[in-house]
């Protein structure tokens, strides 16, 4: 099938909650060819103003990024009621599924492939969080959905942060999100998100930290039965000490990934960049035999032909229904009773959220 008179679709690479991904090709004059990733919005949502809203922004914010580490965006297409996107076409594997791979093998992952992948996701959330405006002035973008499925480990050895769809910038054209909402995968939400807190750069390096850390123990540092558990856990911020579970890692990058983690803002790194770069002299002071761009591009191809190429992603994005923390002597959730287990304390928020007794996948 052809779209937009150029743009050839091939096989679906890859399912998500709000679109497909196609594997495309763009032919040009005197023989071009070139493959392109082909993101197709589901067709209900395509009939949904305020999904097409978000569909558009994740194109133009993400037009509007330049970094090796960013997918970048090349077109966008209307064609016969669906909506396209049009990106570089990736080879390789998600990071979610590269550590499960690990795990399938009952091998742990190597830290400091880890660490080259910390570096690859923050360089791509320094150049979203120091973006300039048109004007000249700071048009700091926070991505907002920071997780394993979102981060693409290529054959190459190179690290790509894709889907800028809940990404909140200042120079929308609307807020997409109602109040007491909140946008992004629920068990890398930061404290201050679930405690009713805008969304800060911060608040990307928090949800870093916990990709971070399941990379390295593989498995969600928040989790529980039910979304409740993982919000009290998220609110309370109980970060499980990483040094016992890998104590292999060198004691410098697990105090970086526990300073990312902090409850506060404040006492995270005033950067991503900054953070990046203190993973950097880590690195710099073990001596490695192997260059590890070349060591992670080895270990995607492996992974890859492993897993059969995965395309389905199954934790997809939701929007939360969290509201505002009210200052009462005795705060509580406010919840149909129905959903409520006796044994769950009602307390940390004031709103309807019905979700929370719902069982996890």
């Amino acid at each position: 099938m052809i779209i937009g008179g150029r743009y050839e679709l091939i096989e679906v690479a890859g399912r998500g909650g709000m679109a497909d991904v196609w594997r495309g090709r763009v032919r040009g004059d005197s023989g071009f060819v070139r493959d392109v990733a082909v993101k197709q919005m589901h067709q209900p949502l395509a009939l949904q103003p305020q999904y097409v809203a978000m569909f558009v922004e994740e194109a133009r914010v993400g037009s509007s990024l330049q970094s090796p580490n960013v997918a970048e965006v090349h077109d966008f297409v209307h064609d016969r009621g669906n909506y396209y996107m049009v990106l570089e076409w990736i080879d390789g594997v998600d990071l979610g599924n590269w550590v499960r791979w690990h795990v399938s093998r009952n091998e742990q992952t190597r830290w400091e492939l880890v660490a080259a992948v910390a570096m690859g996701i923050l360089r791509g959330l320094a150049a979203a969080h120091e973006r300039v405006g048109a004007d000249g002035r700071p048009a700091p973008i926070v991505h907002r959905d920071v997780s394993p499925h979102n981060v693409l480990l290529t054959t190459r050895g190179m690290v790509k942060l894709i889907d800028f769809g809940l990404a909140l910038a200042p120079d929308r054209r609307q807020e997409l999100t109602d109040p007491g909402i909140v946008k992004g995968k629920m068990s890398y939400l930061a404290p201050e998100i679930v405690s009713g807190g805008r969304p800060v750069p911060g608040s990307d390096q928090f949800a870093t930290g916990s990709v971070l850390w399941e990379a390295l123990v593989g498995r969600k540092l928040f989790d529980g039965d039910t979304d409740y558990e993982v919000y009290c856990r998220l609110r309370d911020c109980m970060v499980q000490p990483l040094r016992p579970l890998r104590p292999d890692v060198p004691a410098a990058f697990t105090q970086i990934i526990t300073r990312a983690l902090s409850p506060g803002v404040d006492n995270r790194f005033p950067s991503t960049r900054e953070m990046a770069r203190q993973i950097g002299t880590t690195l710099k002071k073990v001596q490695l035999r192997k260059d590890l761009h070349t060591v992670l591009s080895r270990s995607v191809i492996d992974a890859r032909a492993a897993l059969g190429a995965p395309g389905k992603v199954t934790d997809t994005s939701e929007a939360t229904p969290i509201a505002e923390i009210m200052a009462e002597l005795t705060p509580r959730i406010e919840v149909p009773i129905e959903l409520i287990d006796e044994k769950v304390e009602k307390r940390g928020l004031r709103h309807y959220l019905p979700f929370f007794g719902r069982k996890r996948g």
